[in-house]
């Protein structure tokens, strides 16, 4: 097990940078009608073109269009199309972020050192430089050779990386662009580790990555609950821990007496795509069950079985929670169907598979579990064309499947909305939501 304790540290340095030799700096700027210019460069002096490709995209609160993923558009429309990019942002216009569009931005060139600066609000970003060298025909895409992914290092395979943009009033939206939650505390000893291990699954050895909260003791008395969650489609098991810095989100929570200790797991049940090629099956690996049904006896017959030998969690319903988004929202409602009572805790985020919900009598075993549904307002898997169809992927569509089993969610209340889209805008917020309001309540 490899600790990321001082990866922690150099991702805050990484992050909130201003010197010059550094790669992407956001800097504070009282020209700027955010408040602060954020400027990328690039060294290479063999390239022909170079630019950012990054969630820079807004919409506007309550646009209609952007619904569900522009699902009231008529198919010869996109939403696409009416996208605000980050150099028509204005403070005071409601505007959403909205990662999934992917903005660019077009580097100069000065010596071989290209460079674009734009003044964005507060978020934290994702980003990719891409290249070319023949004049803008063919582009390579990658991570940012002077800020790569920091979980790579133990086992993840991120090809994006991040920066962070605090908030300026000059913004006027805090509650959209004050993204401090998300970061690591400034007291070192209030952060918990993220760690990769190995264990044995169906198919061979795999990777898992694991939460550990500040001061974790492998002898303490009452064990740690335990939340596994699963990344979407195409993801990755670093997923939750990068992209939407749970481990971070947790550690603030905990220390502002939010939410209690806990611990929390990922897998990389990518590993199973290939076995379940479309070609064989008809049906890509995201829509067959069998897919989910050999994650499901992998998690549930090897993974959680190691954590729970080699940590101190709980094996306990009322201590175990499972969660995940799109894919992973797939995943936890399998998890939710064929184990109603092994987990006290199901969230369900941008995704689901109310294609596989059971007609039954009698649901009493669906209800002793907590179960929380989310997604974004401009979410595509909030409703899509598969909506009210066999093959229903939708939130929407398993939210009116519990509604006809008699099943609360949500503590009751209706099914969440944040702002963003299908992205890693929406899904941290709604992470903070479900460990603020519903985990452990």
């Amino acid at each position: 097990m490899r600790s990321t304790k001082h990866m922690l540290s150099a991702l805050i340095a990484i992050l909130a940078a201003s010197a010059l030799s550094a790669s992407v700096t956001t800097v504070p700027d009282a020209e700027s009608k955010t408040g602060f210019t954020t400027t990328f460069t690039y060294d290479n002096a063999a390239a022909t073109d170079a630019r950012i490709l990054g969630g820079f995209h807004f919409y506007h609160y309550g646009d209609i269009r952007f619904y569900a993923g522009g699902f009231m558009l008529p198919s010869s429309d996109s939403m696409e199309n009416y996208v605000t990019d980050p150099y028509d942002w204005e403070p005071g216009e409601n505007l959403k972020h909205m990662n999934g569009a992917g903005a660019i931005l077009p580097m100069t060139r000065n010596d071989g050192l290209w460079s674009v600066s734009v003044n964005l609000p507060g978020g934290f970003y994702p980003y990719q430089v891409q290249v070319s060298y023949d004049g803008g025909k063919s582009w390579s895409t990658i991570a940012d050779p002077d800020n790569e992914p920091w979980i790579n290092e133990i086992g993840a395979n991120q090809s994006r990386s991040l920066f962070y943009v605090p908030y300026s009033e000059i913004q006027q939206d805090k509650d959209n662009y004050d993204w401090s939650w998300i970061m690591p505390p400034e007291d070192e000893s209030k952060r918990g580790t993220v760690s990769s291990f190995q264990y044995e699954g169906v198919g061979g050895t795999q990777t898992g990555m694991i939460y550990l909260p500040a001061g974790y003791d492998l002898e303490r008395p009452e064990p740690y609950k335990a939340l596994y969650m699963s990344h979407g489609g195409y993801g990755d098991v670093g997923d939750w821990f990068y992209q939407a810095n749970v481990g971070s989100i947790v550690d603030n929570l905990i220390d502002e007496g939010v939410t209690e200790e806990f611990v929390i797991v990922t897998m990389h049940n990518q590993i199973y795509e290939t076995v379940f090629p479309k070609e064989l099956y008809v049906t890509p690996y995201n829509d067959n069950p069998e897919f989910f049904y050999t994650c499901y006896w992998n998690i549930m017959n090897y993974l959680i079985p190691y954590v729970e030998a080699n940590y101190n969690v709980s094996s306990e319903a009322s201590g175990k929670a499972f969660a995940g988004l799109s894919n992973g929202g797939k995943q936890t409602t399998v998890m939710y169907i064929l184990t109603p009572e092994e987990f006290g805790y199901f969230g369900i985020f941008s995704g689901s598979a109310a294609w596989l919900w059971p007609e039954m009598e009698d649901y009493s075993a669906y209800k002793k579990a907590k179960v929380y549904l989310g997604g974004g307002y401009a979410d595509f898997l909030l409703m899509h064309s598969s909506y009210h169809t066999d093959a229903d992927k939708t939130v929407i569509g398993l939210k009116e499947k519990l509604d006809a089993s008699g099943i609360t969610y949500n503590n009751g209340d209706d099914l969440v909305i944040v702002d963003g889209s299908h992205d890693w805008f929406t899904w941290p917020l709604l992470a903070r939501d479900y460990f603020t309001n519903h985990l452990w309540k």
